[in-house]
C-alpha cells in the first residue's frame, strides 16, 4: 500500500481535506487541486478535486520521481510556486512539462508527527497561472491545518512508546477488513520475564527494550502486516492471509523467536537477553477479534507453561476461554 496504512481510518483528516480543497477551489482558478501522500518511491493521490478536464484522479499512484510533488518535499519547508512550468528552470525538463508542455504547480508539504514529511496539498493546471500571495499564503496555512490534523489523528491509533497501532486501531482496522471479506492470522506475543529488566534496570530500560523489540517486528513481519501493542510488553501481529497455506504466519513466528534469541538486545550500553511466547491462531470467514484475541492468547499461556521461547498453536477443539 501506497498510502499511510492508517488514512483510510482517518475520518477527520478526510473531512478536513475536503474542506481544504473546497476552498482552494474556490480561491483560485486552477484546474486541479489534490492531497497527495507519499513513500518516496511512489506518490498516491488520497484525494483529488477537477474543475473541467480530470488531471487526476483519486486512488491513482505514480512513480515519485516523474511527479511534481517531489520538488516540494525536497524544497522541505517551504511551498513550491510555479506560475509557468515551461519556463521555470526547475521544472523545464521535468517529465510533467515534458507531457503537457506548459502549466502551472504550487505544493506544500504536510508533515506527521515525527518531523517526516507526510505528502503534499497542491494545484495544478495544463496553462499558466498566476499564484498571488495570497494564495500561497492560504496554502502554506491549510497544509499547516492538514499536518496537525494528521498529528493529532496519528496519536489516537499509535502507541506513543514503540510508534506501533494500539488497540483502537486495531479494532477499527479489523472491523474494516472482515467488512470487506478480508481474513487475517493472528500471533499474540509476551515477552518472557520482562519485569526482571524493569527490576533490575529501571523502567526506562525497559521502555528502549520494548522500543527496540518493536522495531524488530517492523522489520520482520509480512508485507501488509498489522504490528499493535495491546499493553505492557504484549503485542499482537495481523498477517493476512494469502492463501490456504499457513507457512506465512509459521515463518514469521520462528523468525522472531530466533532474532530475539540469536542476539542480545542494546539498551544504553545493557546488552539484554530477551526471549518471547508466542501463541498463534488461524483466521476463519466471519470470525470475530475477541475470538481470534482469546484462542490466540490462550495458546501463549500454554506456551509459557511449555517453559517460554516458544511457538504454541491454537487448536480447534481447544476452549480458549
Amino acid at each position: 500500500m501506497v498510502a499511510n496504512q492508517s488514512t483510510r481510518y482517518f475520518s477527520k483528516l478526510d473531512e478536513v481535506a475536503e474542506e481544504v480543497i473546497s476552498l482552494l477551489s474556490d480561491t483560485m482558478d486552477v484546474n486541479t487541486i489534490f492531497l497527495a501522500s507519499n513513500d518516496k518511491y511512489s506518490n498516491f493521490i488520497v484525494k483529488a478535486f477537477n474543475r473541467k478536464a480530470t488531471l487526476l484522479r483519486s486512488g491513482e499512484s505514480t512513480p515519485f520521481k516523474d511527479v511534481l510533488c517531489k520538488l516540494v518535499v525536497d524544497n522541505e519547508s517551504q511551498p513550491i510556486v510555479i506560475s509557468d512550468l515551461s519556463s521555470h528552470p526547475m521544472t523545464i525538463n521535468h517529465p510533467v512539462t515534458l507531457k503537457v508542455e506548459s502549466g502551472c504547480f504550487m505544493g506544500a508539504p504536510i508533515y506527521q508527527g515525527n518531523g517526516e514529511i507526510y505528502g503534499t496539498i497542491c494545484a495544478f493546471d495544463t496553462k499558466p497561472y498566476n499564484f498571488s500571495s495570497y494564495d500561497v499564503k492560504l496554502i502554506k496555512t491549510l497544509s499547516s491545518l492538514l499536518s496537525q490534523t494528521l498529528i493529532l489523528e496519528d496519536l489516537m491509533v499509535h502507541d506513543h512508546l514503540t510508534g506501533l497501532y494500539n488497540n483502537f486501531y486495531l479494532r477499527e482496522f479489523f472491523q474494516q477488513e472482515m467488512n470487506e471479506g478480508k481474513a487475517y492470522n493472528l500471533l499474540y506475543i509476551d515477552l518472557d520475564n520482562f519485569k526482571e529488566v524493569n527490576d533490575q534496570y529501571g523502567h526506562h530500560i525497559g521502555d528502549g527494550l520494548l522500543k527496540k523489540v518493536a522495531a524488530l517486528f517492523k522489520n520482520l513481519v509480512p508485507n501488509n502486516s498489522v504490528s499493535v501493542r495491546i499493553g505492557g510488553d504484549e503485542f499482537v501481529i495481523l498477517i493476512p492471509v494469502v492463501s490456504n497455506e499457513m507457512n506465512e504466519p509459521l515463518e514469521t513466528a520462528n523468525r522472531i523467536l530466533k532474532a530475539l534469541t540469536d542476539d542480545k538486545i542494546e539498551v544504553n550500553e545493557h546488552f539484554l537477553n530477551i526471549t518471547a511466547s508466542i501463541g498463534m491462531t488461524f483466521a476463519e470467514p466471519g470470525k470475530e477479534l475477541e475470538i481470534l484475541l482469546k484462542e490466540a492468547d490462550s495458546a501463549m499461556y500454554q506456551a509459557k507453561h511449555n517453559g517460554r521461547n516458544t511457538l504454541k498453536i491454537h487448536q480447534k477443539n481447544e476452549n480458549p476461554a
